[in-house]
């Protein structure tokens, strides 16, 4: 069966371990399970991009050797300002045998500063130097930037235009249209609790699903505007079980 004028479901991964207690940690068999369910449903017809943000080791430790046993190649969302500056992070060596093995190398901004917080001029810096220096680096074209943090405004995306992207990748699932020169796509973010039929439905695009999460769109602008974003991203941590980039998150806000 082949399905014919829908947009394709992108999907948004952050970490694959064995096990952990953060919320968008998926579990080395769950994704496994969700690879098996994307193969099947690519089978059918149905167009999808699995997609990395942070540049984490256990995308590629973990998450790595799953993509090549069921056949799929990935876009993984990287900080170059943030390599080299802890463990966690995928190096420059790492990064290329991802690009070697086929794999897509594109920006998560410099720093993965929220870029709705930026000034003019360092909104410049987050969106050109991270896609200059992967360019160099890796030798391979960077026009496409994952929004740290979800944040972004038009603002945002005539500065990306500016910057040489052609595509700009939010939370939104819904969205996959041109706004002010780039292409806005949206993105389904994987969680610790997504089923497979959860999963499925996404990949299907399904209206009911899409109106959900448009939906809880709204209830957290809402919440958002009322507690002001600090607090709201310190709640949001809270309830995720997030404790990475503390150090950068308490400069955002400084």
């Amino acid at each position: 069966m082949t399905i014919q004028n829908k947009p394709q479901a992108v999907l948004a991964y952050h970490e694959v371990m064995p096990e952990s207690n953060y919320a968008y940690c998926v579990t080395s068999e769950a994704f496994a399970g969700h690879l098996k369910l994307l193969q099947a449903c690519e089978a059918e017809g149905y167009g999808l991009q699995i997609t990395f943000d942070d540049g984490e080791q256990s995308q590629q430790i973990h998450a790595g050797p799953l993509l090549a046993q069921y056949g799929f190649a990935a876009t993984y969302f990287v900080t170059p300002g943030l390599i080299g500056t802890a463990g966690k992070f995928l190096g420059w060596k790492q990064l290329a045998q991802l690009r070697d093995a086929g794999h897509s190398v594109q920006s998560h901004g410099w720093s993965h500063t929220f870029l709705t917080f930026c000034n003019d001029e360092q909104l410049a810096h987050e969106l050109s130097a991270s896609r200059e220096v992967l360019e160099q680096k890796l030798g391979t074209r960077v026009d496409s930037i994952s929004i740290p943090g979800g944040r972004w405004d038009r603002r945002v995306l005539r500065a990306a235009a500016r910057a040489g992207y052609a595509k700009v990748f939010v939370s939104e699932p819904w969205l996959d249209r041109e706004i002010d020169g780039v292409r806005v796509v949206g993105r389904f973010m994987v969680r610790k609790t997504t089923s497979l039929d959860d999963l499925r439905r996404i990949v299907q695009r399904d209206p009911a699903v899409l109106w959900r999460l448009k939906a809880r769109a709204r209830v957290r602008k809402s919440l958002v505007s009322l507690v002001g974003d600090e607090r709201y991203h310190r709640l949001w941590c809270r309830m995720t079980g997030y404790n990475e980039f503390e150090e950068l998150r308490e400069s955002q806000y400084s």
